[in-house]
Order: structure tokens, then sequence, then C-alpha cells
């Protein structure tokens, strides 16, 4: 499955945050996942709430009960 694209054909705002996310969590850089959580919490709300936006969240806060548990989760969403 490819990434949402945005109208211009770059990658989604809210894809790109959870790519961010994940690469944070990957490096331990806790404090800067914490606030791309945020802006993806940020995203939903501004927007509306659109399903893709919503999913991306809902991903990231899978990962992070999945680290907290210490255990991998499979990914769902192509590269990311």
């Amino acid at each position: 499955m490819n990434a949402p694209r945005s109208e211009f054909g770059e990658a989604a705002l809210d894809t790109l945050i959870l790519a961010a996310l994940r690469q944070a969590q990957r490096e331990g850089a806790s404090g800067a996942a914490e606030h791309l959580l945020c802006a993806l919490e940020a995203l939903v709300l501004d927007t509306g709430s659109p399903a893709c936006a919503s999913a991306c969240l809902d991903e990231a806060y899978l990962d992070l009960a999945g680290a907290a548990r210490g255990t991998a989760r499979a990914r769902h969403r192509g590269t990311m």
C-alpha cells in the first residue's frame, strides 16, 4: 500500500509526521517523538479528523503502546 499523497503529489503531512515520529523512536529521541505525537494530534483536530490523519494517529498510538510493552508491531503501511 502506498503512502497517501497530497493534491500536489507530495507525501501527505500526516504520513511524514508519522515517519518522523517512528524515526525519533528508533533513535531514542523521546522528546522529539512526544512533540511529533502532539503534531499529529493537532493535525487531526485542525482538519476535522479526516480518515487518513486519524489512521496515522491511531498507528502512532499503537507504536507507542507496543514500545511500552517491549514488543514490535508489524508495519501495515508500506515503508514507514
